[in-house]
């Protein structure tokens, strides 16, 4: 049922079907939507729990909420998931869960897992060391305008020869992200 129009101007609450948010219980109301499988709220009360912000900081936490948020395919919660496995956050360091994590996000564009995932390839950590694939994304991450990946691209062209030069430019240009999985 629809209200009226005096009704709205009364009572502006959402209509049926939508949530009413309390902006003044923001973390209370975050676990909620986390716990009904948002992966938005999952990212973020991940986000919370890494940082320490509106509680107190809990690497398991966050390694838990960012877990469920990645596994629906949330890029940001993929990227921090790898930054957490690569810095053994919450978990024991593991290179190739990190590696598997960044590239997810890396591939649906998030530039900060790009440029991750180019030092990965830079210096071999989880994977073969190939300065080609790890200047291919320091070149997406340049062009999303990331700072890091335009430095991390200069740093990785001083160890290259020209045609591998080209060659990790020719191939940051054919790329393209890929649509956001569930798996």
């Amino acid at each position: 049922m629809k209200p009226d129009k005096i009704d709205m101007e009364l009572n502006p609450q959402p209509i049926v079907g939508t949530h009413n948010v309390d902006q003044s219980d923001y973390f209370a109301t975050l676990v909620t939507f986390a716990s009904w499988g948002d992966a938005k709220a999952q990212h973020n009360l991940g986000a919370s729990y890494l940082e320490g912000k509106e509680v107190a900081q809990d690497y398991a936490e966050a390694l838990h909420w960012h877990t469920l948020a990645a596994e629906q395919g949330h890029p940001l919660a993929q990227h921090d998931l790898g930054t957490m496995y690569l810095e053994g956050l919450g978990t024991t360091p593991d290179a190739s869960a990190a590696l598997h994590w960044f590239t997810k996000a890396a591939e649906q564009g998030d530039a900060k897992a790009q440029s991750n995932l180019g030092i990965l390839y830079a210096t071999g950590e989880g994977v073969e060391e190939d300065i080609v694939e790890a200047a291919k994304w320091f070149h997406l991450a340049a062009i999303a305008n990331l700072p890091d990946g335009l430095e991390n691209l200069k740093i990785a062209q001083e160890d290259m020869t020209p045609q591998q030069a080209a060659k990790a430019k020719q191939l940051a240009s054919e790329w393209s992200p890929t649509a956001k999985k569930s798996d």
